[in-house]
């Protein structure tokens, strides 16, 4: 128990983090809810100029999808990829081998930390979308729900698991802020944070299949709306777990192989 409570207070203290850079937070955030709404307003043009449904989304349910992109991109923000790869590259982490605990688990609960603020703060600003735009789909019963949350628990994991594996790339390189931005860009359009994946030509969804950003985003959303039935659901939220054990698994491999290449001054 002694073990877990550890964890927990690095958590707490990284929650704590988050209310002194406040101005970072909210400028973060302010920066989310321009591009929600910018995607709002665009997918509402698309929809206007079609009186049918559009890749089987009705618009409600395309308000819907966008809220919950946005609400899961608001979680583990960018900051928690950052702090990793600068304690890498200012020789910080040299503290983090000194300390009698897991590298990786003490990272999962610096990102893990702020969540809850996040998820609360993002739900405030989404329901102040919902109210300006009307009409939100919302889940077909309460199961769905409760699908939704566990899905989007492991989108979570996902998440966490590509960045702190991104930021160990910062053990052999001299800056991250590329890598990191590269990212960034290859989640949004693989998550289908952007397009819906049901848009994608079937190439480019056939390689999006095979790679675990849908499941950061396109699958909670579905799951959410309903849009698939109970066993396509329970085989993406599968996958999902898959995912999310296997890139847990395989930051530890890479970490193995890049706290070899931690050079101490002195020795």
């Amino acid at each position: 128990m002694g073990r877990y409570r550890k964890y927990a207070s690095i958590a707490r203290t990284s929650l704590e983090i988050t209310f002194v850079y406040r101005a970072g937070f909210v400028l973060n955030m302010l920066g989310t809810i321009f591009y929600v709404v910018a995607m709002f307003y665009l997918w509402q043009t698309i929809f206007l100029g079609s009186p049918n449904a559009l890749g089987g989304f009705t618009w409600p349910e395309m308000k819907a999808y966008l809220l919950v992109s946005f609400l899961l991109n608001s979680l583990m923000t960018w900051f928690a990829e950052w702090n990793m790869s600068m304690d890498i590259k200012e020789g910080r982490v040299a503290t983090d081998l000194a300390r009698p605990m897991d590298f990786q688990a003490s990272r999962m609960a610096t990102a893990f930390g702020p969540v809850p603020f996040e998820f609360s703060s993002a739900l405030v600003v989404g329901a102040i979308v919902a109210t300006v735009f009307g009409g939100i789909a919302l889940p077909a019963d309460p199961l769905h729900l409760v699908v939704f949350l566990f899905s989007a628990f492991l989108a979570t994991l996902i998440k966490f698991g590509l960045v702190y594996c991104v930021s160990m790339t910062a053990f052999w390189t001299t800056g991250i802020d590329g890598i990191m931005v590269g990212r960034v860009a290859i989640q949004n359009i693989f998550s289908g944070a952007l397009i819906p994946l049901v848009f994608f030509p079937d190439w480019l969804r056939a390689i999006a299949a095979v790679l675990p950003f849908q499941g950061m985003i396109s699958t909670p959303a579905l799951t959410y709306l309903g849009k698939m039935d109970g066993p396509t659901t329970a085989l993406m939220i599968c996958i999902q777990a898959v995912w999310a054990v296997g890139l847990i698994l395989l930051g530890r491999l890479v970490w193995r192989g890049a706290v070899r290449a931690v050079t101490i001054n002195g020795g």
